[in-house]
């Protein structure tokens, strides 16, 4: 067994990529689509929480939900005016993939490429025993369960998330009980962009913060919700949990043959078990 730190860090590491894979699986769920653009939401709420923090001063979780409401609001804008612009999936995929670039590049011109890096916002080590844990990154697990469990009272008791549930099972059957669709996609675009800044923001103070740290949380955000299965919120935390795990343990035992071990591992899995752990397997 790798040391208990180890496996701390791993469940960290989860903890980005479930809130990542949570907002891909909700969007792909109404729109149908995989937003490309999802890592560059994380990089600019990452950007944003810096900001608030080390520049104003604003406490670290006010920061972080300012980075939900002001990069959900772009990703809104990008829903309404370039993806329902589109003609077919194809145009939009390569939509958001141009959008990669367009959000990199104008990050790295406002802020420079260089690494920034954000203070421990909560400074101390809780000692369990044999080792200790900073209370950064508990405060990284603490952020993400409450962040899964407010969506969770959203998705189950209230109005709004009701109607996300019923569109994505059957969005036909939802449209004729009167759910505006076109507005439900508007707002579920902008709560999947706003998981992606605040995964981005709760991770700020442990990693560095430069216009190109989107890539991997999108990469394994992408093979969390295969191995989770497609479609499915459950799978989607399920898929981030494992992922983190193993790509932590893997990396301490062999480096960065780590990578291989996940692609083989996603392989294998769609081999097996095509629609993915959870996923509903397809007639």
């Amino acid at each position: 067994m790798p040391p208990a730190n180890i496996l701390v860090d791993a469940f960290v590491q989860s903890c980005s990529y479930i809130t990542m894979a949570f907002g891909l699986v909700l969007v792909f769920s109404i729109l149908g689509i995989l937003s490309w653009t999802h890592g560059q939401y994380y990089m600019l709420g990452a950007y944003v929480v810096y900001y608030a923090v080390a520049a104003t001063g604003i406490p670290f979780p006010i920061g972080i939900l300012i980075a939900g409401v002001l990069i959900g609001g772009i990703g809104i804008l990008v829903k309404k005016f370039i993806i329902d612009r589109m003609a077919n999936f194809l145009y939009i995929g390569v939509a958001t993939l141009s959008l990669i670039f367009v959000f990199e590049g104008a990050a790295s011109f406002a802020f420079g490429i260089q690494n920034k890096g954000l203070a421990d916002v909560l400074s101390g080590v809780a000692n369990m025993g044999s080792f200790s844990v900073s209370y950064q990154r508990i405060a990284v697990i603490v952020f993400t369960l409450l962040i899964m469990a407010v969506m969770y009272l959203v998705l189950n008791y209230t109005r709004i998330g009701l109607a996300i549930r019923a569109a994505a099972q059957e969005p036909a059957a939802a449209s004729l009980y009167g759910i505006d669709v076109s507005w439900l996609s508007l707002t579920v675009m902008g709560i999947g962009c706003a998981l992606a800044a605040m995964a981005g923001g709760i991770m700020a103070p442990i990693s560095p913060v430069n216009p190109y740290i989107g890539r991997v949380p999108l990469n394994m955000s992408l093979l969390a919700i295969v191995i989770g299965g497609i479609g499915s919120l459950t799978g989607a935390i399920v898929g981030g949990v494992i992922l983190g795990i193993i790509n932590s343990i893997v990396a301490y035992y062999i480096g960065y043959f780590s990578e291989v071990i996940l692609f083989a591992l996603v392989i294998i899995i769609l081999l097996v078990r095509p629609q993915g752990l959870l996923g509903a397997s397809q007639k």
